[in-house]
């Protein structure tokens, strides 16, 4: 009867399985298009798996025109393509990773006090105060490059916004001269900014150094240096992006590459804690020409039942020179026997199992 009763609930699941998961297949050599055909302009951001939809948040930096070159940096002013006034955050949603639904612009950057450029929107939803708060980079047009670069907050009721402006300015973060960040949330609604910065005192040099910091109850602030990992790894790094696997908190990140055409390859650091210390584990390579800006974690039908996809963009790539246009490039990430994060070859494209997340 036990033998049965076993065999018959196998059965069942595997049903359930069928019906429910989804093979997809992901391309990195055609651009990437929503449910209306035009290409995504979604680039920085963050993806994340809430009541069976994934939420992708992007900078859109719309259809100015790249300069010529391997590196968008060419024309480092305000005013410049990739330095406009105008980097508002787009929202694209999808059951399954393959089809995205335009859902508009969720923060616009003429919202904000003070005029400047935004880069990098990170969302989490807060579970304990049933708001959704975005942090981006951002640096006042009336700066003197990195050295005046902040983060900002906004919070909106839902993931759809509009999102309001909280603070231009976080002042409790233990760094200043923020760079490039993102956003992590354990299992147990606890949040973390994984972020660089500028230290310009000669014992850093060279600077963008990254670490990681908690953030408090509400998302809206830091915790500060009591609550802050230190700098690890290498100097000089960017990009950088947190997920957790098996029980091990592993921040990735690499080597500065202002929107450039070659991309950067990334080094994988573990933990047992999310504040560290963090241990240097394999680098993953650079054979996608990429600079990382997040890693997904979906679900699928692995043991653990997640699935992780390192995110990229593929600056200087667009088909038709319009920044907003550039590619973006996704790897499925594999693990060996030990959990290290196994080398990332090239894929022109990839097909994976996406188990819809129905609550």
């Amino acid at each position: 009867m036990v033998s049965k009763l076993v065999v018959i609930i196998i059965l069942v699941a595997a049903i359930v399985n069928s019906i429910t998961c989804r093979q997809v297949t992901i391309s990195n050599v055609i651009p990437r298009r929503d449910t209306d055909g035009n290409i995504m302009d979604a680039h920085d951001g963050n993806v994340f798996l809430h009541e069976g939809l994934y939420y992708y948040y992007g900078a859109s930096y719309g259809l100015c025109k790249e300069p010529p070159g391997p590196s968008g940096c060419t024309v480092w002013h305000t005013g410049g393509c990739g330095f406009q006034l105008n980097h508002n955050v787009s929202l694209y949603t999808s059951t399954d990773l393959s089809e995205w639904k335009f859902r508009g612009y969720v923060f616009q950057m003429s919202s904000m006090k003070t005029q400047g450029i935004m880069f990098g929107p990170r969302v989490l939803p807060n579970p304990k105060t049933k708001k959704w708060v975005m942090w981006f980079n951002f640096l006042p047009a009336t700066g003197t490059g990195v050295s005046q670069s902040q983060c900002a907050v906004a919070i909106s009721d839902g993931p759809e916004g509009p999102f309001q402006l909280v603070t231009e300015k976080v002042t409790t973060l233990a760094w200043e001269n923020t760079g490039d960040l993102n956003l992590f949330q354990d299992d147990n609604g606890d949040a973390y900014i994984i972020y660089n910065s500028h230290i310009d005192g000669s014992i850093y040099k060279p600077d963008h150094l990254m670490s990681v910091e908690k953030l408090s109850n509400d998302y809206l602030s830091s915790l500060g240096m009591k609550f802050n990992s230190g700098f690890f790894g290498q100097t000089f790094v960017e990009g950088g992006a947190m997920f957790k696997h098996n029980g091990t908190y592993s921040a990735v990140f690499g080597q500065c590459c202002c929107y450039c055409a070659e991309g950067a390859s990334t080094t994988v650091y573990t933990s047992l804690s999310p504040l560290g210390p963090f241990e240097t584990r394999n680098n993953l390579g650079n054979e996608g020409h990429a600079q990382l800006y997040n890693v997904l974690q979906f679900k699928t039908t692995t043991t653990d039942g997640y699935g992780y996809l390192w995110q990229g963009n593929k600056w200087q790539s667009s088909p038709d020179g319009d920044k907003g246009h550039d590619f973006t490039y996704w790897s499925p990430l594999s693990f060996d026997w030990d959990g290290n994060v196994k080398y990332m070859n090239y894929t022109a494209n990839f097909t994976i199992d996406v188990i819809p997340d129905f609550h």
